[in-house]
């Protein structure tokens, strides 16, 4: 048995290669792992037990198990939680809309439009008791779009709100009055964002259309 182990051990040295379930590691790899029934399987440890590593080397990997549950790396001096499918087109995606024919009393500063209908929001997006603010729990660069349909021609314009700052590239200001209104863009957010459609610029009322979509809004993280 020792002798087994020396000279495993001698032919690791000699060859600066591991094959575990070859005889044959390939030439770019210090190990290889073959297997078509069993995987690899890394430390695993809490958020508390990751951030407590003192001094952790570039490249290195640990599986989280408690939220945000998953595959972390420590890249360029910070801990990165790896992207799943569903980080990016699941649970920090959503979209709400207003089909209920809600007349909107406009102010020049802006009022917020409701989205109480059809909501149908990630787990990583909520939204506030009034339907209005919009929050993401992730950095990341975002696809946001919206529409606003409404009953009769008006001049009256519409915008997204972040931290309740206009965003000029989802700001449409018409020249003369228009019944649909929609703006798209990629904004980068960070994690505790919060979003909000408005409609502004004219003192009067706008009435969203009923039984279809008088209002809708997408939020969908793609990086």
């Amino acid at each position: 048995m020792f002798l087994a182990l020396l000279c495993l051990l001698t032919a690791i040295h000699v060859n600066a290669q591991v094959g575990i379930g070859t005889t044959t590691p390939n030439a770019s790899s210090a190990l290889e792992i073959v297997s078509t029934t069993k995987g690899v399987l890394i430390p695993r440890m809490t958020s508390a037990q990751r951030t407590g590593i003192a001094t952790p080397a570039e490249g290195l990997m640990v599986y989280q198990t408690n939220a945000p549950v998953g595959l972390w790396m420590y890249i360029s001096s910070a801990w990165i939680k790896l992207s799943t499918t569903s980080d990016l087109l699941g649970a920090s995606s959503g979209y709400a809309g207003n089909t209920t024919g809600a007349v909107i009393p406009v102010l020049l500063t802006g009022t917020d439009v409701a989205l109480p209908s059809a909501q149908n929001l990630g787990a990583d997006i909520s939204v506030n008791g009034a339907n209005t603010n919009f929050t993401v729990a992730n950095a990341g660069r975002y696809r946001i779009g919206y529409n606003v349909n409404i009953t009769a021609a008006l001049l009256v314009s519409s915008r997204i709100l972040i931290n309740g700052t206009p965003n000029t590239s989802l700001t449409i200001q018409p020249v003369a009055g228009t019944t649909w209104q929609h703006a798209e863009a990629i904004v980068t957010l960070s994690a505790g964002d919060v979003i909000t459609l408005q409609l502004f610029g004219l003192i009067g009322a706008a009435t969203l259309l009923g039984g279809s979509q008088g209002a809708g809004l997408i939020i969908q993280r793609v990086e």
